[in-house]
């Protein structure tokens, strides 16, 4: 429901209200209506002033709307620059860092492999009986997470 449809119905609620009213107390049977007309009046007026607070918090929470979007609007101006970093692990089992700005590289890091020598049973022993070694690449997800 819009903004405009709660508008159209208050009116109609407050319109609604206003025109319950009695307004011929001079006869005899509508002396006991007086009291009617004092309660309906009395129930107008509530209903005026809670329409009056509605429509005042609609109001508000449209500047309020509005002025946060004028803020995002002059924020997305101020930040016009495209930064975009991308992180590619290398065929080599390098990581490469390559930070872009506006569609140029403003910067580039290569963190090497981490090589560790373990033992290789799938080869044979060496002379001395020990099993061969070979180097096994370790990659660093610390470091490419730090980077």
């Amino acid at each position: 429901m819009g903004v405009w449809d709660i508008n159209a119905a208050t009116n109609l609620i407050s319109s609604m209200a206003q025109s319950t009213l009695i307004t011929d107390t001079n006869t005899a049977n509508n002396i006991a209506a007086g009291n009617v007309v004092n309660d309906s009046s009395d129930y107008a007026k509530i209903l005026a002033e809670k329409i009056a607070e509605v429509d005042s918090n609609m109001n508000n929470q449209q500047n309020n709307s509005t002025s946060q979007q004028e803020n995002f609007s002059s924020s997305s101006e101020k930040a016009v620059s495209n930064i975009e970093t991308l992180r590619k692990i290398m065929p080599d089992g390098s990581i490469r860092i390559v930070t872009y700005k506006d569609g140029e590289i403003d910067s580039e890091v290569k963190i090497r492999t981490h090589l560790v020598m373990t033992p290789d049973y799938s080869a044979p022993p060496t002379p001395e009986g020990e099993p061969a070694l070979k180097a096994e690449q370790r990659l660093s997800l610390a470091a490419l997470l730090m980077a």
